[in-house]
């Protein structure tokens, strides 16, 4: 499994939003884009992002 760290860039794969992990919350992971909440994501689902490097 990936492991997410705050701060860090992520997206989903094949998509062009770069999303800023900003972490954990009532089992959820959670994205911002332009420093708003844009995405939760199960643990089970991170499969499908990517870090940008």
């Amino acid at each position: 499994m990936m492991e997410l760290i705050i701060g860090n860039k992520y997206k989903w794969k094949y998509e062009p939003q770069i999303l800023k992990y900003v972490g954990l919350k009532n089992g959820w992971h959670q994205f911002t884009l332009n420093g708003s909440l844009w995405c939760e994501v199960l643990s089970s689902d991170l499969k499908l992002m990517e870090e940008v490097k």
